[in-house]
Protein backbone atom coordinates (compact mmCIF):
# COMPACT_ATOMS: atom_id res chain seq x y z
CA UNK A 1 0.00 0.00 0.00
CA UNK A 2 0.91 3.69 -0.03
CA UNK A 3 1.91 3.87 3.42
CA UNK A 4 4.63 0.89 3.00
CA UNK A 5 6.06 2.51 0.01
CA UNK A 6 6.29 5.75 1.59
CA UNK A 7 7.98 4.32 4.89
CA UNK A 8 10.70 2.27 2.26
CA UNK A 9 11.53 5.29 -0.04
CA UNK A 10 11.57 7.37 2.83
CA UNK A 11 14.62 5.01 4.41
CA UNK A 12 16.36 4.04 1.11
CA UNK A 13 15.48 -0.12 1.08
CA UNK A 14 13.46 -2.35 -1.09
CA UNK A 15 10.66 -3.94 0.08
CA UNK A 16 10.31 -7.97 -1.14
CA UNK A 17 7.25 -9.48 0.60
CA UNK A 18 6.75 -13.16 0.58
CA UNK A 19 3.60 -14.50 -1.33
CA UNK A 20 0.89 -15.22 0.42
CA UNK A 21 1.16 -19.00 2.45
CA UNK A 22 4.16 -19.99 1.42
CA UNK A 23 6.68 -19.10 4.68
CA UNK A 24 9.33 -21.22 2.65
CA UNK A 25 9.71 -17.72 0.80
CA UNK A 26 11.30 -16.23 4.13
CA UNK A 27 12.45 -19.46 6.06
CA UNK A 28 15.41 -17.69 7.34
CA UNK A 29 13.22 -15.20 8.76
CA UNK A 30 10.87 -18.28 10.06
CA UNK A 31 13.66 -19.72 11.45
CA UNK A 32 14.74 -16.60 13.53
CA UNK A 33 11.81 -16.15 14.72
CA UNK A 34 11.46 -19.79 16.15
CA UNK A 35 14.84 -19.04 17.56
CA UNK A 36 12.82 -16.04 19.61
CA UNK A 37 10.14 -18.16 20.81
CA UNK A 38 12.84 -20.60 22.13
CA UNK A 39 15.74 -18.60 23.28
CA UNK A 40 13.65 -15.61 24.75
CA UNK A 41 10.29 -16.04 25.34
CA UNK A 42 9.72 -19.37 26.35
CA UNK A 43 12.24 -19.38 29.65
CA UNK A 44 9.91 -16.12 30.46
CA UNK A 45 6.53 -17.64 30.10
CA UNK A 46 6.37 -18.80 34.19
CA UNK A 47 7.88 -15.16 34.86
CA UNK A 48 5.74 -12.43 36.53
CA UNK A 49 6.80 -8.77 35.92
CA UNK A 50 4.84 -5.73 38.21
CA UNK A 51 6.39 -3.53 34.72
CA UNK A 52 6.63 -3.42 31.47
CA UNK A 53 10.32 -2.16 31.56
CA UNK A 54 11.51 -5.07 34.06
CA UNK A 55 9.83 -7.00 31.47
CA UNK A 56 11.56 -5.35 28.35
CA UNK A 57 14.88 -5.58 30.72
CA UNK A 58 14.62 -9.18 30.96
CA UNK A 59 13.64 -9.81 27.15
CA UNK A 60 17.38 -7.40 26.18
CA UNK A 61 19.22 -9.99 28.61
CA UNK A 62 18.18 -13.10 26.67
CA UNK A 63 18.39 -11.22 23.22
CA UNK A 64 21.68 -9.92 23.73
CA UNK A 65 23.06 -13.65 24.98
CA UNK A 66 21.27 -15.07 21.74
CA UNK A 67 22.87 -13.03 19.85
CA UNK A 68 26.46 -13.37 20.94
CA UNK A 69 26.17 -17.33 20.48
CA UNK A 70 27.99 -18.96 18.22
CA UNK A 71 26.32 -20.20 15.37
CA UNK A 72 27.48 -23.89 14.50
CA UNK A 73 26.90 -23.36 10.50
CA UNK A 74 29.00 -19.85 10.47
CA UNK A 75 31.39 -19.92 13.53
CA UNK A 76 30.58 -17.05 14.59
CA UNK A 77 27.70 -15.28 16.57
CA UNK A 78 25.09 -13.21 14.78
CA UNK A 79 26.39 -9.63 16.55
CA UNK A 80 30.02 -10.75 14.53
CA UNK A 81 28.18 -11.03 11.14
CA UNK A 82 26.36 -7.67 11.73
CA UNK A 83 29.43 -6.13 11.92
CA UNK A 84 31.48 -7.21 9.29
CA UNK A 85 28.50 -7.81 6.86
CA UNK A 86 25.44 -5.53 7.51
CA UNK A 87 26.99 -2.60 9.77
CA UNK A 88 29.48 -1.88 6.93
CA UNK A 89 26.33 -1.16 4.66
CA UNK A 90 24.46 0.80 6.16
CA UNK A 91 23.54 4.81 6.00
CA UNK A 92 22.49 7.25 7.83
CA UNK A 93 19.02 7.98 8.79
CA UNK A 94 17.28 10.78 7.26
CA UNK A 95 17.46 14.20 9.06
CA UNK A 96 13.72 13.63 9.93
CA UNK A 97 11.95 10.58 10.97
CA UNK A 98 9.15 9.51 9.04
CA UNK A 99 5.41 10.39 8.87
CA UNK A 100 2.95 7.64 9.28
CA UNK A 101 -0.07 8.67 7.35
CA UNK A 102 -3.25 7.26 5.80
CA UNK A 103 -4.47 7.56 2.17
CA UNK A 104 -7.60 7.96 0.90
CA UNK A 105 -9.42 8.73 -2.77
CA UNK A 106 -11.50 12.04 -2.72
CA UNK A 107 -13.37 14.06 -5.17
CA UNK A 108 -13.28 17.59 -5.22
CA UNK A 109 -16.99 19.11 -4.35
CA UNK A 110 -18.56 22.26 -6.38
CA UNK A 111 -17.35 24.32 -3.60
CA UNK A 112 -13.57 23.45 -4.73
CA UNK A 113 -13.27 21.44 -0.73
CA UNK A 114 -12.63 17.90 0.14
CA UNK A 115 -13.68 16.14 3.07
CA UNK A 116 -11.78 14.71 6.05
CA UNK A 117 -13.15 13.48 9.04
CA UNK A 118 -15.95 15.99 8.54
CA UNK A 119 -13.43 18.87 7.74
CA UNK A 120 -12.90 20.31 4.76
CA UNK A 121 -9.85 21.40 3.27
CA UNK A 122 -9.31 23.82 -0.26
CA UNK A 123 -7.72 22.74 -3.49
CA UNK A 124 -7.03 24.89 -6.22
CA UNK A 125 -10.77 26.21 -7.42
CA UNK A 126 -9.65 24.43 -11.31
CA UNK A 127 -9.74 20.86 -10.09
CA UNK A 128 -13.15 20.99 -9.19
CA UNK A 129 -14.93 17.51 -9.52
CA UNK A 130 -11.15 15.89 -10.25
CA UNK A 131 -10.06 12.57 -8.51
CA UNK A 132 -7.52 13.49 -5.98
CA UNK A 133 -5.57 11.20 -3.55
CA UNK A 134 -5.34 12.52 0.23
CA UNK A 135 -2.34 12.08 2.53
CA UNK A 136 -3.72 12.20 6.33
CA UNK A 137 -1.04 12.47 8.79
CA UNK A 138 -1.56 13.71 12.72
CA UNK A 139 -0.08 17.10 11.73
CA UNK A 140 -0.80 17.47 7.92
CA UNK A 141 -3.29 16.87 5.11
CA UNK A 142 -1.65 16.85 1.66
CA UNK A 143 -3.87 16.59 -1.22
CA UNK A 144 -2.30 15.07 -4.77
CA UNK A 145 -3.70 14.93 -8.12
CA UNK A 146 -1.96 12.98 -11.09
CA UNK A 147 1.44 12.38 -8.66
CA UNK A 148 1.78 16.04 -8.00
CA UNK A 149 1.07 17.68 -4.80
CA UNK A 150 -1.60 20.85 -5.42
CA UNK A 151 -2.50 21.38 -1.67
CA UNK A 152 -1.37 20.86 1.93
CA UNK A 153 -2.96 21.99 5.10
CA UNK A 154 -2.04 22.02 9.07
CA UNK A 155 -4.89 19.15 10.33
CA UNK A 156 -7.79 20.73 12.07
CA UNK A 157 -9.69 18.68 14.03
CA UNK A 158 -12.45 20.78 14.54
CA UNK A 159 -15.79 19.17 12.52
CA UNK A 160 -18.40 20.97 9.80
CA UNK A 161 -15.52 23.86 9.08
CA UNK A 162 -13.88 24.99 6.45
CA UNK A 163 -10.06 25.66 5.86
CA UNK A 164 -9.32 27.70 2.85
CA UNK A 165 -6.46 29.46 1.63
CA UNK A 166 -6.78 32.34 -0.37
CA UNK A 167 -4.60 30.98 -3.59
CA UNK A 168 -7.36 28.50 -3.64
CA UNK A 169 -10.29 30.74 -4.53
CA UNK A 170 -11.88 32.21 -7.83
CA UNK A 171 -11.32 35.61 -8.07
CA UNK A 172 -14.72 36.63 -7.48
CA UNK A 173 -14.87 34.47 -4.20
CA UNK A 174 -11.83 36.16 -3.45
CA UNK A 175 -12.70 39.63 -4.31
CA UNK A 176 -15.97 39.10 -1.84
CA UNK A 177 -13.48 37.25 1.22
CA UNK A 178 -11.28 41.10 0.93
CA UNK A 179 -14.53 43.02 1.71
CA UNK A 180 -14.40 45.38 4.69
CA UNK A 181 -15.87 48.78 5.73
CA UNK A 182 -12.22 50.00 5.64
CA UNK A 183 -11.74 49.22 2.16
CA UNK A 184 -15.27 50.47 0.70
CA UNK A 185 -14.64 53.86 2.44
CA UNK A 186 -10.37 53.73 0.77
CA UNK A 187 -12.97 53.54 -2.48
CA UNK A 188 -15.15 56.08 -2.03
CA UNK A 189 -12.40 58.67 -0.79
CA UNK A 190 -11.27 58.21 -4.41
CA UNK A 191 -14.77 58.89 -5.69
CA UNK A 192 -14.97 61.90 -3.86
CA UNK A 193 -16.31 63.97 -0.84
CA UNK A 194 -20.08 63.19 -1.29
CA UNK A 195 -19.67 59.47 -2.18
CA UNK A 196 -17.77 59.04 0.80
CA UNK A 197 -20.28 61.16 3.28
CA UNK A 198 -23.17 58.66 1.28
CA UNK A 199 -21.15 55.25 1.96
CA UNK A 200 -20.31 56.62 5.73
CA UNK A 201 -23.93 57.31 6.67
CA UNK A 202 -25.28 53.40 4.75
CA UNK A 203 -22.69 52.48 7.39
CA UNK A 204 -24.10 54.50 10.66
CA UNK A 205 -27.56 53.22 9.24
CA UNK A 206 -27.16 49.22 9.61
CA UNK A 207 -26.59 47.22 12.96
CA UNK A 208 -23.97 45.58 11.79
CA UNK A 209 -21.54 46.96 8.82
CA UNK A 210 -21.42 43.82 7.18
CA UNK A 211 -25.28 44.58 5.60
CA UNK A 212 -23.93 47.63 4.07
CA UNK A 213 -21.50 45.66 2.06
CA UNK A 214 -23.93 44.60 -0.89
CA UNK A 215 -25.57 48.37 -0.57
CA UNK A 216 -21.81 49.76 -0.98
CA UNK A 217 -21.03 47.41 -4.02
CA UNK A 218 -24.73 48.67 -5.44
CA UNK A 219 -22.42 52.38 -6.13
CA UNK A 220 -19.28 50.47 -6.98
CA UNK A 221 -21.33 49.35 -10.00
CA UNK A 222 -22.87 52.30 -11.04
CA UNK A 223 -19.68 54.11 -10.71
CA UNK A 224 -18.78 51.70 -12.81
CA UNK A 225 -22.05 52.09 -15.18
CA UNK A 226 -22.13 55.71 -15.22
CA UNK A 227 -18.38 57.27 -14.22
CA UNK A 228 -17.45 58.46 -10.96
CA UNK A 229 -18.07 61.78 -11.78
CA UNK A 230 -21.79 61.74 -12.77
CA UNK A 231 -22.38 58.97 -9.44
CA UNK A 232 -20.32 62.17 -7.36
CA UNK A 233 -22.98 64.35 -8.35
CA UNK A 234 -25.91 61.70 -7.72
CA UNK A 235 -24.77 61.47 -3.91
CA UNK A 236 -24.02 65.07 -3.68
CA UNK A 237 -27.62 65.67 -4.36
CA UNK A 238 -28.88 62.99 -1.96
CA UNK A 239 -26.63 64.21 0.78
CA UNK A 240 -28.39 67.63 0.11
CA UNK A 241 -31.64 66.45 0.67
CA UNK A 242 -30.97 63.95 3.31
CA UNK A 243 -31.31 60.91 0.73
CA UNK A 244 -29.82 57.80 2.05
CA UNK A 245 -30.59 55.10 -0.58
CA UNK A 246 -28.90 53.29 -3.43
CA UNK A 247 -32.46 52.83 -5.41
CA UNK A 248 -33.11 56.62 -5.14
CA UNK A 249 -29.13 57.10 -6.63
CA UNK A 250 -29.69 54.83 -9.13
CA UNK A 251 -32.85 56.67 -9.97
CA UNK A 252 -31.15 60.06 -10.54
CA UNK A 253 -28.89 58.44 -12.57
CA UNK A 254 -31.47 56.68 -14.87
CA UNK A 255 -33.15 60.26 -15.00
CA UNK A 256 -30.08 62.44 -15.72
CA UNK A 257 -31.21 64.32 -12.54
CA UNK A 258 -27.81 64.37 -11.23
CA UNK A 259 -26.83 66.95 -14.28
CA UNK A 260 -30.10 69.05 -12.94
CA UNK A 261 -28.44 72.40 -10.56
CA UNK A 262 -29.53 72.11 -7.08
CA UNK A 263 -31.54 74.35 -5.11
CA UNK A 264 -29.53 77.75 -3.36
CA UNK A 265 -30.81 76.80 -0.37
CA UNK A 266 -30.62 72.93 1.28
CA UNK A 267 -34.25 71.93 2.97
CA UNK A 268 -34.06 71.60 6.36
CA UNK A 269 -35.27 67.97 6.15
CA UNK A 270 -35.47 65.27 4.40
CA UNK A 271 -37.86 65.49 1.24
CA UNK A 272 -38.75 62.34 -0.95
CA UNK A 273 -38.16 63.18 -4.45
CA UNK A 274 -41.11 62.23 -6.84
CA UNK A 275 -43.17 63.42 -9.50
CA UNK A 276 -46.06 62.84 -7.66
CA UNK A 277 -45.63 64.60 -4.44
CA UNK A 278 -46.62 68.39 -4.55
CA UNK A 279 -44.39 71.33 -2.82
CA UNK A 280 -45.36 74.03 -0.93
CA UNK A 281 -45.77 76.22 -3.05
CA UNK A 282 -49.07 74.23 -4.60
CA UNK A 283 -50.97 75.18 -1.36
CA UNK A 284 -50.49 78.76 -1.30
Amino acid sequence: NASSQEFAEHYGVAVIPARPYKPRDKAKVEKAVQEVERQVLAPLRHEQFSTLTDLNAAIAQRLKALNERTMHGYRVSRRVLFEQVDQPALTPLPSQAFTFAHWKQAKVNLDYHIEVEKHYYSVPYWFVQHEVRVKMSEQMVEIFHDGKRIAAHERCRLPHRHTTLPDHMPPEHWAYKRQSKERFLAWAQQVGVQTTRQVESMFERKDHEEQAFRTVRGLQSLATQYGTARLEAACHRANVFGIVSLRRIRSMLQTQMDKEPLPDNAPDVAVVEHANVRGAQYYC
